[in-house]
């Protein structure tokens, strides 16, 4: 609320200035005519609440701009309500904790948007866990005999580089080199393969366990 005590001094000293103390009603007059004033004048004027460190509250219309770090109120002189409130300066270390809440924020919303992203994309190609078993095993086998072919190229061009010209035998070893690296690429597929199914099929299982069953009429 506003200071009124202020004001009730103020006019005190205005009527004893004035030789009004002991003239009662004049007194009274002129305490209603300075209250008037004081309380127009105040309504136009800015009014700043802060607690100083010690504890104390203060009121003025001149605040020390140092305490704006510390924080303070806008205060509506006539009414004595809050108009605004600023809040103190944040630290270096509030700050920089207050960024790092909001990148891991929204690092957490970009998981999830990707995550139900990547749901939306396996529920489309498995509708059931035969689904994917039939995917899986179809997609070994085929990984699984491009491994064995490119094993039995590299047998052949093996056998052919230790039997060949000289000129025959640097162009097998050099075949050679490139089987091994297809075969290389090829088991590497098949491991990632097996890894990514067994990681949808986790998944997969989860999302299932949250669909509502089938009602049959």
């Amino acid at each position: 609320m506003w200071p009124f005590t202020l004001i009730l001094n103020r006019i005190r000293l205005a009527a004893q200035s004035t030789g009004l103390g002991a003239n009662k009603p004049a007194a009274l007059g002129v305490a209603g005519l300075l209250l008037i004033g004081i309380s127009a004048q105040s309504a136009f004027a800015d009014l700043y609440r802060w607690t100083s460190p010690n504890g104390d509250v203060h009121y003025s219309d001149n605040m020390p701009s140092s305490q704006a770090e510390h924080g303070y109120d806008l205060i509506n002189p006539a009414t004595g309500a809050v108009l605004k409130h600023f809040n103190r300066a944040k630290t270096r270390e509030e700050i920089a904790a207050e960024v790092a809440a909001e990148q891991a924020r929204q690092a957490s919303i970009k998981a999830e948007e990707d995550q139900a992203r990547k749901d939306r994309v396996l529920l489309a190609l498995y509708a059931t866990m035969d689904d994917l078993n039939r995917a899986r095993k179809q997609r070994l086998s085929e990984l699984d005999a491009l491994i064995g072919q490119t094993r039995e190229s590299l047998k052949r061009t093996q056998d052919r580089s230790l039997s060949a010209t000289p000129a025959e035998a640097l162009a097998a070893q050099r075949d050679v080199i490139q089987l091994k690296k297809n075969l290389a690429d090829l088991e590497d597929r098949r491991d990632v393969a097996r890894a990514q199914f067994a990681s949808d099929e986790h998944r997969l299982l989860q999302l299932l366990a949250k669909k509502p069953p089938n009602r049959t009429p």
